[in-house]
């Protein structure tokens, strides 16, 4: 402390001598320290640089401080001859040698670097490589928009390419197949109701081909595998029972580079052609008989034909239906032709046909001579050569008398079932009367089953004649038939030719069976010389009478209890028919009248 202070005052006691050469001094010191400094903040900044770098850098540093402190020294005479100054100035010394032995080493290296002129040549050169670049780039991005682009073009081609051969086989007879040079199937496209595609995929001929078949198509195969030509062959195969006629055409398939991985192969049917050439000329002679025949069973029948310009103007009308004119229809539209709306739906579904070129189909209704009439229309677009629709042709069937069939036929159903209903009463009750009569389950079946067969009988003639009712003779012969020849000796029939109603012809037939089955059992009809005369005819204008009367026969007395026979006679006849029945046991045989109004009779 006492030598710094000793050093102080006597720095401050040549101060006044020494300032003016000081400063200088002073000045390189502080300059030296403040690049020191620089230099330092710098190697604090850049720690990246590589350690040689960094060591070179410290030494100038340290070189600096050294010079900085010498200057700084040497600035006043009373620091000049100071121990410290001399070790700064050694480390100044050392640091400088330090320095000289590293830029020695980094010198190379340093003398290596390029120069700003060099790097300024090479970063133009750079920005032009790199703007090339760029422009490759851009180009090579068009190129590729290009490619994409047409990628999605030849895309499309493909897809509408695959559509048209699809749609062009789907209405052939061709099917079409790939195959390896193992021949095993690879691909199969096949529109006909054949086998379908994984059916096929992965076989041979031999799976698909009869055995007789086979082998030469496998052979004509092979040989195109081989020599890279073309063949085509026709094959006949047996399909359930029937001949089908083949013909394949085979070429072979090749890769980008010409070599041969397979072959394709076209199947045609020519059944039908082979068939139609067969026919061909004995179709040819009979050509003009067919179409006359045609024309005349055209003319005919209910079939309108007719077909329209694109503006839905009649250019064509054949067998127009009754109350039309073809002549007066031609050139005109149906806003033209007809005056009422009957028109609008026919209207409606020909814009529809040619707003979509599809058929359209309906039934629609028409006032033809003030009546009403249905017809059945289909309408077919008229495709031109571009696929447009140039016209309508279409086809109108008078189905007016099959609704009215349909109207009868809902009319004789509910007339059959009221009937029905009847039917089932009359069975019930001859069912209940039958078995009250009956002494045994025997007794009954055999009685009950007559009667329903009876029944049957009637109902026979009623189904004959679409129970429009049935003639009295074919009922006689129909219920007398179950028990003897209607030409038999022993029966004497006369009457004139009368039909009667359903009703009547059903409580008639039972009355009939009743008697019939008497006479058979206990009457004329169970002894060889008994005679049976039924006649009938209209009396008085308004009734109709039948007689039944027995002779030869057993005697016959009075039966003691009134039978189910009587009853139904009564019952059926008398009751349901609003008429009188009559019956007599006299000693010489049974004899019945019955007398019905004659409403119960048809013209």
């Amino acid at each position: 402390m006492d030598w710094l202070l000793n050093v102080l005052s006597q720095g401050t006691d040549a101060l006044g001598g020494e300032l003016p050469r000081a400063i200088p001094r002073l000045v390189v010191s502080a300059s030296t320290l403040a690049i020191a400094a620089a230099a330092i903040s710098f190697l604090w900044r850049r720690r990246d640089l590589p350690t040689v770098y960094r060591r070179v850098a410290l030494s100038l540093v340290l070189l600096l401080l050294g010079i900085a402190m010498s200057y700084a020294m040497t600035a006043f005479p009373v620091m000049r001859p100071s121990t410290y100054a001399r070790m700064i100035e050694i480390v100044a010394a050392l640091s400088a040698l330090v320095a000289v032995f590293l830029i020695r080493v980094v010198l190379p290296e340093l003398l290596a670097l390029p120069s700003p002129r060099l790097l300024e040549r090479n970063n133009r050169l750079l920005k032009s490589e790199i703007d090339a670049h760029i422009d490759t780039m851009r180009q090579l991005t068009e190129i590729r928009s290009d490619l994409e682009e047409k990628v999605r073009v030849r895309t499309r081609e493909l897809t509408a390419t695959k559509q048209r051969f699809e749609a062009a086989l789907a209405g052939s007879d061709i099917a079409v197949f790939n195959q390896d040079t193992n021949l095993v199937f690879t691909w199969a496209y096949d529109p006909r109701r054949g086998p379908t595609a994984e059916e096929v995929v992965g076989k041979t001929d031999a799976d698909l081909f009869a055995a007789d078949v086979a082998p030469s198509v496998a052979d004509a195969k092979r040989n195109v595998v081989e020599s890279g030509k073309g063949t085509s062959l026709n094959v006949v195969v047996k399909a359930d029972g029937a001949s089908q006629y083949l013909r394949l055409s085979i070429e072979p398939l090749r890769d980008s580079t010409g070599e041969i991985i397979g072959l394709t192969s076209a199947v045609v049917d020519l059944t039908e052609r082979h068939d139609y050439e067969t026919r061909l000329s004995a179709l040819t002679s009979g050509l003009a008989e067919a179409n006359a025949r045609f024309d005349m069973a055209l003319r005919g029948s209910p079939i309108m034909v007719f077909s329209h310009d694109r503006d839905l103007r009649y250019n064509w009308v054949y067998n127009p239906a009754v109350g039309l004119s073809g002549d007066e229809m031609i050139g005109r539209t149906d806003e033209e032709f007809w005056q009422d709306e009957t028109s609008l739906p026919i209207i409606a579904m020909k814009k529809a046909a040619i707003a979509s070129g599809e058929a359209q189909h309906g039934e629609i209704v028409m006032m033809l001579d003030n009546r009403q009439r249905f017809f059945q229309l289909r309408l077919e677009p008229i495709l031109g050569p571009d696929r447009a629709v140039h016209g309508l042709a279409g086809v109108a069937v008078d189905v007016t008398e099959s609704h009215r069939q349909e109207a009868h036929l809902r009319l004789v159903m509910r007339e059959l079932t009221h009937r029905s209903k009847n039917l089932l009463a009359v069975i019930q009750a001859m069912a209940r009367q039958t078995a009250a009569r009956s002494d045994d389950l025997q007794t009954f079946v055999a009685r009950f089953s007559a009667r329903l067969r009876a029944m049957a009988a009637s109902h026979d003639l009623l189904v004959a004649r679409e129970w429009h009712g049935a003639i009295l003779k074919d009922l006689v012969n129909a219920q007398l038939g179950q028990a003897i020849d209607p030409g038999s000796d022993q029966l004497v029939i006369e009457g004139p030719m009368l039909s009667l109603r359903p009703d009547a012809v059903q409580s008639i037939g039972l009355a009939l069976h009743e008697l019939t089955t008497n006479a058979a059992k206990y009457g004329a009809l169970s002894v060889p010389g008994g005679r049976i005369s039924l006649n009938w005819g209209i009396r008085n204008g308004d009734r109709l009478h039948l007689r039944w009367e027995e002779t030869n026969g057993p005697r016959v007395q009075p039966p003691e209890k009134t039978g189910f026979g009587v009853t139904l006679l009564e019952r059926s006849v008398g009751q349901a028919l609003d008429g009188v029945v009559t019956l007599e046991f006299t000693p010489g045989g049974v004899v019945c009248e019955i007398d019905i109004p004659s409403s119960h009779a048809l013209d």
